[in-house]
């Protein structure tokens, strides 16, 4: 039977680990669980007490984990959850639109699909494998924070393409390069100043991160905003037409949309609850589970924004004004394109990193 009992680490041993981030204490042999003095200082969370994966762990002792409880239970599994919902939420949405999936009117929809299995897959990975060393623990978040920047681009193009008033003379919303440009360099930047704030850590990182974030998430949600906002349900001939000016509901969705969105960014940010009472929600209830609940419900409330825009734009046969500046580059290639040059700024700032790490022994 194998021991997943925890073990207190003395004080002479926590001191030993201080001194020598490979050091560990007691026995570990057939140990799963470790607390936080047991381990590697990059492989620690703030606030974390217990429940570590073994340090330095295998591939394989990686995938292993997924069948016993421990501090990354959560964050791997829900986002497994999420990949496979969106999955299926996405394919049954882009099979009902049209005879062809390749559609102009169904390929934003195609693109937001391939940034939000991105987003969900790559955190799974980067939750599951994060414990293989410290230098690993790092780029696999540098490539979480990618996958991020690439889901608020395609998420862009798909409130973009099928919630953009029209008759505004917004130049923005003419001009797909544009906006699309925009979106995508905020795309950039958030996977820079996310990977550099991590690479340097700092007591305000964790804000850090979240400021472009901010930034990206405005510019996705901009022309849902300006229909909302500044147009009008029926075409007045001195004001632009937007479908989430005729019903509340849009609205409604939008707002959750934004709370889910705002206080995921809080719970990063301030890492409540486990703050007030470390060691506490070492397991379930910590601010990074929270986090990961809220984006994904916030996902689906802007999935389900879209989702209404296109059975609008359907119902009024509003198709050739929908799909007028769609083209296959502007949408799944610049979704490829973007997300190929987020990984490649990811990949600069992991080679980047000073191996510190020294050879494992088993």
């Amino acid at each position: 039977m194998v021991n997943i009992n925890r073990n207190n680490c003395n004080p002479t041993t926590a001191t030993t680990v201080n001194n020598n981030s490979m050091a560990v204490c007691g026995t570990d042999n057939g140990k799963l669980l470790f607390e936080d003095c047991e381990m590697p200082k990059g492989l620690r969370e703030p606030f974390i007490k217990s429940g570590y994966r073994r340090a330095y762990s295998t591939p394989w002792q990686c995938f292993k984990s997924l069948f016993y409880i421990n501090n990354e239970s959560f964050n791997v599994w829900s986002h497994i959850i999420a990949t496979c919902y969106f999955f299926v939420r996405y394919g049954m949405a882009a099979l009902t639109q049209s005879n062809s999936i390749l559609d102009p009117f169904n390929l934003p929809l195609l693109a937001s699909a391939l940034g939000t299995l991105t987003l969900y897959s790559t955190s799974s990975v980067a939750h599951l494998l994060n414990s293989m060393s410290e230098r690993g623990y790092k780029m696999c978040f540098f490539f979480d924070y990618a996958s991020i920047s690439v889901y608020t681009f395609t998420c862009s193009q798909a409130i973009y393409f099928y919630t953009r008033p029209m008759n505004t003379q917004w130049i923005i919303f003419e001009s797909p390069s544009l906006y699309l440009s925009s979106a995508a360099l905020c795309s950039f930047l958030v996977t820079y100043g996310c990977c550099m704030t991590d690479a340097a850590v700092n007591r305000f990182s964790t804000l850090l991160r979240v400021l472009p974030v901010l930034a990206a998430w405005f510019i996705s949600t901009l022309s849902f905003i300006v229909g909302m906002t500044l147009c009008s349900c029926h075409a007045t001939g001195i004001s632009c037409v937007a479908f989430t000016a005729c019903s509340g509901v849009p609205f409604s969705y939008f707002l959750r949309h934004a709370f889910h969105f705002f206080l995921a960014a809080f719970m990063y940010s301030s890492r409540l609850p486990e703050r007030l009472i470390p060691g506490r929600f070492d397991l379930i209830g910590n601010s990074h589970h929270f986090l990961h609940i809220c984006i994904a419900l916030g996902t689906e409330y802007a999935f389900r924004i879209v989702e209404l825009d296109i059975n609008y734009r359907k119902r009024e046969n509003m198709l050739e004004e929908t799909t007028a500046y769609v083209t296959l580059f502007n949408t799944l290639g610049a979704a490829i394109l973007v997300m190929f040059i987020n990984a490649g700024i990811a990949f600069w700032f992991a080679r980047a990193l000073k191996d510190k790490e020294c050879v494992h022994k088993h």
